[in-house]
């Protein structure tokens, strides 16, 4: 049995979901199945029962989540007796967030380290106690002890700045490749109720949208503050602007205050 087994076991029984497991902890379905038969196999059980609806907890799956649940707070014990002797804040956060604010971490003192992740992995991460604070585009159900700092971000529709805009021209439109990446849903949301008829280009890093936008005639939806950071792009004024909030999370008063002044100051 590995360690992430447990994880995969516990999503399972509160979810009751193959599928909805895989995306939580940012597995595949073939995965999330191997290793739950892997687990079965080892201790003799059958831990589900596969339906049409969902998956059935059988009396086998009982007796081995009483001792799941003793191994999960084991774990995440374990992370926190070793890591409160370390100064270090773990900061994990997005490609697109990380650029956003990781700098102002960078210079504000020495003792964060920073991790860019996805969306999935984020979160589990966080519940796992591997990262003190996560930023994210996503909001999260925060347990009991669990501060949420919610801070409104301002998006812009943005182009090459060497771009010379053709009213009647219809250009694609950047976006991530990731189905769940917040920017992507809101910006086709955004497209649809103009129910305009565009194409689209999908990437898979920050770094390649923004070289693909500077020198291409296209447009994608990005934060103020990163268009701010590049000379290569300006805003297309005729287009509104929409707000998406970021949200960040940590346990104690001392992390709550540092992501209030990352979000005010940045």
């Amino acid at each position: 049995m590995e360690i992430n087994d447990i994880a995969i076991f516990m999503e399972l029984y509160r979810n009751r979901s193959i599928t909805k497991t895989a995306e939580l902890l940012n597995y595949t379905q073939s995965n999330v199945s191997t290793r739950l038969m892997k687990l079965e196999k080892e201790f003799n059980g059958t831990f589900f029962l596969r339906t049409r609806s969902g998956l059935k907890i059988l009396p086998d799956g009982e007796r081995f989540y009483q001792y799941a649940v003793i191994m999960e707070d084991t774990l995440k014990n374990l992370y926190q007796e070793f890591q409160t002797e370390s100064q270090e804040i773990r900061v994990g956060s997005t490609q697109l967030l990380s650029r956003l604010y990781f700098p102002w971490l960078y210079e504000k003192n020495s003792h964060f380290t920073m991790h860019t992740d996805a969306v999935k992995k984020l979160n589990r991460n966080f519940n796992s106690q591997i990262y003190d604070i996560i930023i994210t585009h996503m909001a999260q159900s925060p347990e009991t002890g669990i501060f949420q700092i919610q801070y409104p971000e301002v998006l812009l529709w943005t182009a090459s700045s060497s771009l010379e805009m053709n009213p009647e021209e219809v250009l694609p439109v950047i976006v991530s490749r990731d189905k769940l990446c917040p920017l992507r849903h809101l910006t086709l949301q955004t497209l649809s109720q103009g129910k305009s008829e565009l194409s689209l280009i999908e990437v898979d890093t920050l770094d390649l949208l923004i070289t693909l936008l500077s020198s291409n005639r296209a447009i994608a939806l990005l934060p103020e503050k990163l268009i701010k950071q590049e000379r290569r792009l300006k805003v297309l004024p005729s287009l509104s602007p929409v707000t998406l909030p970021v949200y960040g999370y940590c346990r104690n008063k001392t992390e709550a205050d540092i992501l209030n002044q990352l979000f005010q100051k940045t």
